[in-house]
């Protein structure tokens, strides 16, 4: 029995991984096409160049950018490696998330998240403009669906506090962060769709998620834009877009404890070296 159930949560695996894949095509379709104000429904995918449609068997995820060679069939313009990027990122994101929560609602709700804030990360990468239509989806589906979320408390009203307080405290906090920063350096230092990703990302993770995720983004970026300026790469006062870094911390915290277990954890792990136990 236990061989049986095994072999069947690895058709889960790579049931997920395939849907991720697929979902992760459709990203790259909407990072592409919502900038420019474009349908991501018709038309069919092209070339970018040649503009000449994509034809199906061209289009399968990964598959075909290797068997093209990378390259456009028709004009032999090189394909973006970031294409089949993208959509390995969301296959292993849904995998990773699937391993962790299993076929219940808070698993569906966090793919749903981790597959926004893929576009987002690529849209705000590109153009450093995070469309409102994602952390609003962010807001509604977090705040509908928190009944179902068990990361998020053991009660009804628990899990619909929480996530309420989440948005809240993800976009407050960052809303602060940024008139702190403009009156401090006179200058805008937190972009509104920061603000607003975050408010919807705390609608589904909760406010001690969301605000260890801006904690988590904070640091990271510090130490990458510290390296980037070091490095001669960026100038000291140039932009980086922090989209990315909050969805990537924000995914992270998906895989870790609550921060008040990881706090509880570290504070019993010194008393007991501290007392000998």
């Amino acid at each position: 029995m236990d061989i049986i159930f095994y072999d069947f949560d690895i058709v889960f695996y790579i049931f997920f991984f395939l849907t991720g894949l697929t979902l992760g095509s459709f990203a790259n379709v909407c990072i592409y096409r919502i900038p420019l104000n474009l349908s991501i429904i018709k038309p069919r995918s092209s070339c970018t160049v040649c503009k000449k449609q994509v034809k199906w068997y061209d289009n399968i995820p990964i598959l075909s950018y290797i068997f093209l060679g990378g390259k456009c069939r028709y004009c032999k313009e090189k394909i973006s490696i970031i294409y089949p990027i993208i959509e390995s990122i969301t296959g292993i994101s849904f995998v990773i998330l699937y391993h962790f929560y299993g076929l219940t609602p808070a698993f569906f709700l966090f793919c749903f998240m981790a597959f926004c804030l893929i576009v987002i990360s690529g849209i705000d990468y590109y153009y450093q403009i995070i469309p409102d239509i994602f952390p609003l989806m962010l807001v509604i589906a977090g705040l509908l669906l928190s009944f179902f979320n068990v990361s998020l408390g053991e009660t009804y009203l628990q899990k619909f506090l929480n996530a309420f307080i989440g948005f809240i405290a993800g976009g407050g906090s960052l809303f602060l962060i940024g008139l702190l920063g403009h009156f401090l350096f006179k200058k805008e230092a937190m972009g509104g769709g920061d603000v607003k990703l975050m408010a919807g990302v705390g609608a589904v993770i909760g406010w001690e998620r969301v605000l260890f995720a801006i904690f988590i983004a904070s640091f990271i970026g510090s130490i990458l834009g510290l390296f980037l300026i070091i490095t001669k790469k960026v100038e000291k006062r140039g932009y980086m877009p922090f989209g990315p870094f909050l969805a990537v911390a924000s995914y992270l915290t998906l895989l870790m404890p609550a921060p008040a277990v990881l706090f509880f954890a570290f504070e019993f792990n010194i008393i007991s070296k501290l007392f000998g136990a």
